[in-house]
């Protein structure tokens, strides 16, 4: 599925509420940390196993000095609201960031009708971005990983 985005472009404005009501947007990282930026289903189990393969790799995040936001269209399940930096877990009630990310027919009657991961380097530019229907069309975390190393690189 083709995203809206252009890759090696800044990508654009990202806010979310974590679930201990903090405010986390994507320019907090700005010139700091690449970002995994992921939207998921909240009640959808393909989406949990491709969170916890991703919190499997954390300490890889850690060591590629990458932040992962995971974005839900409503509050995340109980599972994304115990992880820890430098996975942070947070809702766009909203919608702006999912449309904005994911196209504006994202959001349907029914919720979020898309996931997708995007990866960009410390200055916000866009790497990666892959679409799915549901989290078995995304890449793994695993090749998420290789491409920060390929951006580490690069910058």
């Amino acid at each position: 599925m083709n995203g809206p985005l252009l890759l090696r472009q800044v990508i654009p404005p990202l806010t979310a509420r974590t679930a201990d009501g903090k405010i986390v947007r994507a320019w907090d990282y700005k010139q700091k940390r690449p970002l995994v930026i992921a939207f998921l289903h909240a009640d959808c189990s393909r989406c949990d196993g491709w969170l916890a393969q991703l919190a499997a790799r954390a300490a890889d995040l850690t060591d590629r000095e990458a932040v992962a936001l995971l974005i839900y269209s409503e509050v995340p399940p109980r599972k994304a609201e115990t992880l820890t930096p430098p996975l942070i877990a947070g809702a766009d009630i909203a919608g702006h960031s999912q449309r904005a990310f994911l196209g504006s027919e994202a959001l349907g009657p029914a919720g979020l009708d898309r996931v997708g991961v995007f990866v960009t380097d410390r200055y916000g530019d866009l790497y990666v971005q892959c679409l799915g229907r549901d989290a078995s069309e995304l890449p793994p975390p695993g090749e998420i990983l290789d491409t920060l190393s390929v951006i580490q690189m690069i910058c």
